[in-house]
């Protein structure tokens, strides 16, 4: 295969991916081609392909197709995650107001709530003493994807098992680095829906902790990676400032 068909299948799959992130619908031929100016025929033989290659799948009987968890991870994987905020006023004000607490888990717990509020997901943080905190778990039952009463329960049953939960950011810990889990990656079946995106923060130049969010797979990756990364620095920043 070549390099341009191969380019040609990531482009169509982002814009697969960007139209559904907005709409939390299925996404039709017809639709991608006018975006993409190509023809309805072509966006059809290469919505093929990713169906076969297990990138996209279509619900029920709708002629559209939605992203699958493979289909996210080639485009998280394809991606560079820029800090460019849009909202740099709020970014500034947080980093402000989190460098005025006094106090290693106060910082952490703000950081958990803050992270919330700015991706309206949920957020999530761990201290070094493995104590896990939530925030926000109310933006995931506002998803559509989670409007069905029994996900809802088992979300909120599988968010319950904290012990289980910081054994898996301790997990991530080990990467150093931002990690992202999507769908299946995600060892309950109860998070097979969702994205679980975490990074580390430092105290005395050693990895103590992380920050992270819990959304649904259908997210903004562009806008929420950076951001996570981001907390993560300067909840660093917050420590060392505090315990100089």
């Amino acid at each position: 295969m070549t390099i341009n068909r191969e380019k040609r299948k990531n482009r169509i799959l982002e814009a697969i991916i960007r139209a559904h992130v907005t709409s939390a619908l299925p996404v039709g031929s017809k639709y991608i081609a006018r975006i993409l100016g190509l023809s309805s025929a072509t966006i059809r033989n290469v919505m093929i392909e990713l169906e076969k290659e297990g990138y996209i799948t279509h619900p029920y009987t709708s002629a559209g197709r939605i992203p699958t968890d493979l289909g996210y991870r080639r485009y998280v994987d394809s991606r560079m995650f820029v800090a460019e905020f849009p909202r740099k006023n709020i970014l500034t004000r947080l980093r402000e107001h989190i460098s005025r607490k006094k106090f290693f888990e106060e910082i952490i717990e703000y950081a958990s709530s803050a992270i919330s509020k700015i991706t309206n997901y949920t957020g999530i943080a761990l201290s070094p003493n493995n104590r896990l905190y939530f925030d926000g778990t109310y933006h995931m039952l506002e998803q559509p994807e989670f409007m069905e009463l029994g996900m809802a329960r088992d979300f909120l049953r599988v968010i319950e098992e904290k012990r289980e939960f910081a054994r898996i950011m301790n997990q991530d810990l080990e990467s150093s680095g931002t990690a992202i889990r999507i769908g299946r990656e995600n060892m309950y079946e109860e998070l097979h829906s969702c994205t679980i995106i975490t990074s580390p923060y430092k105290f005395k130049k050693r990895t103590s902790g992380s920050i992270g969010i819990i959304g649904p797979m259908r997210m903004r990756y562009d806008e929420v990676v950076p951001v996570v990364q981001y907390l993560a620095e300067i909840t660093t920043e917050a420590l060392e400032g505090v315990y100089a």
